[in-house]
C-alpha cells in the first residue's frame, strides 16, 4: 500500500470576520482548496498580492486551522510528526550575530520548545549542505540575499522537518542568485523533503523547471494545477558522439537529437552547463534555451 501524502488539503477554506468603520464583514482568504504533496516534491503556489498564498502556507505549516475542510500531514490531523517549518527569505536575528551564532541560538530555541529534538554539537555539515561552507564567522548583516536565505533554511533544518513552507524566498534575489536558490531547493527535495514555495509567478518561486507542480490562486480560489514548463538547453557541437561520451558522466540527463545535445535545466543555469562543457573539452558552436511542457504528475505515486 502506498504511503499517504505528506500534505493533503481536502476542500479547505479559511475565513475570518473583520471590522471596518464599525461594520463587520467576513473575509475569505482561501476557498475550497484541495491538493496533495508527497515527500520529494516541490509545489509552487503562485498568484497576485491578496490571492491567498500566505494563508495557504500558514495552513500547510499548521500555524492556523481551516474554517472548513481538513488539512492532514502524513495521514494525521496533527502536524507534530511532520514538523513543518514556515520560513521567509531573511533571518530574524540581529545583524551583528555571526552565521554560527545564529544557528546556535536557533538550536537553543528549538531545544526549549521541543525537548525531544537532539541538540546539535556541530554545524559545519549543515552549513555545507546549504552552501554556507567557510562562512561560520560572517555576520548576518554582511550577507547577500541568497546567503541570508541559506541561513534561514539551515535554521529550519535544525528542526528535522519533513515539510518546508517558503514564502517569497527569492523576493530579494537577482536572476543568478534565484537559479542557485532553486538548485538548493531541488537538492533538498531530492533528499526527501516536501516543499511548498510561494511567489507571484512561476519564475519567482521555481515554477519554471524546478517545481513538480504549480498551483495558481486568484482571490482565494485555485484557478488551476498544472505541471510547469521545462527549460532545455540545446547545444550545437561539431562531434555529438564524442561530446556525449565526455559529458554523460557529468550530465546524466543529457540526450542527443540529431547533431544537437539537449540538457534539462532543472536547477542548473545555462552558464554552469557551458562552463562544464569547456572543462570537458567540448566545443560549443551555438546554444539556445527552449521550453517544453512536462507531462502531468503520476497521481498514483
Amino acid at each position: 500500500m502506498a504511503a499517504p501524502p505528506l500534505l493533503e488539503f481536502r476542500d479547505v477554506s479559511r475565513r475570518w470576520r473583520a471590522g471596518i468603520l464599525g461594520a463587520v464583514h467576513e473575509v475569505t482568504a482561501l476557498e475550497g482548496c484541495s491538493l496533495t504533496l508527497r515527500a520529494g516534491e516541490i509545489l509552487a503556489v503562485t498568484g497576485p498580492a491578496g490571492a491567498g498564498k500566505s494563508t495557504l502556507l500558514l495552513l500547510a505549516a499548521g500555524r492556523v486551522t481551516p474554517s472548513a475542510g481538513e488539512v492532514r500531514w502524513s495521514g494525521a490531523n496533527s502536524s507534530g510528526e511532520t514538523r513543518p517549518q514556515l520560513i521567509g527569505a531573511r533571518p530574524w536575528e540581529y545583524h551583528f550575530l555571526t552565521v554560527r551564532q545564529a544557528l546556535s541560538f536557533h538550536a537553543d530555541v528549538l531545544a526549549h520548545r521541543h525537548a525531544t529534538l537532539p541538540a546539535p554539537t556541530r554545524y559545519i555539515p549543515l552549513m555545507r549542505r546549504v552552501g554556507l561552507r567557510g562562512m561560520s564567522r560572517v555576520r548576518l548583516g554582511a550577507l547577500g540575499p541568497l546567503d541570508k536565505l541559506r541561513v534561514v533554511i539551515a535554521q529550519a533544518l535544525l528542526a528535522h522537518p519533513r515539510l518546508l513552507c517558503l514564502e517569497e524566498p527569492f523576493a530579494h534575489c537577482g536572476p543568478g542568485e534565484r537559479a542557485d536558490g532553486m538548485a538548493l531547493l531541488r537538492r533538498l527535495a531530492d533528499d526527501g523533503l516536501a516543499l511548498v514555495v510561494s511567489g507571484r509567478d512561476g519564475e519567482a518561486c521555481g515554477g519554471q523547471g524546478t517545481a513538480d507542480r504549480v498551483v495558481h490562486l486568484i482571490e482565494g480560489r485555485v484557478q488551476g494545477t498544472r505541471a510547469p514548463r521545462r527549460r532545455i538547453l540545446e547545444l550545437a557541437v561539431p562531434s555529438p558522439d564524442d561530446a556525449m561520451r565526455r559529458l554523460l558522466p557529468r550530465l546524466p540527463s543529457l540526450a542527443q537529437r540529431g547533431r544537437r545535445l539537449r540538457i534539462p535545466l532543472r536547477g542548473t543555469s545555462p552558464e554552469a552547463v557551458l562552463a562544464l562543457c569547456r572543462d570537458a573539452g567540448v566545443q560549443v558552436r551555438a546554444s539556445r534555451v527552449a521550453e517544453e511542457a512536462l507531462p502531468p504528475p503520476d497521481t498514483a505515486r
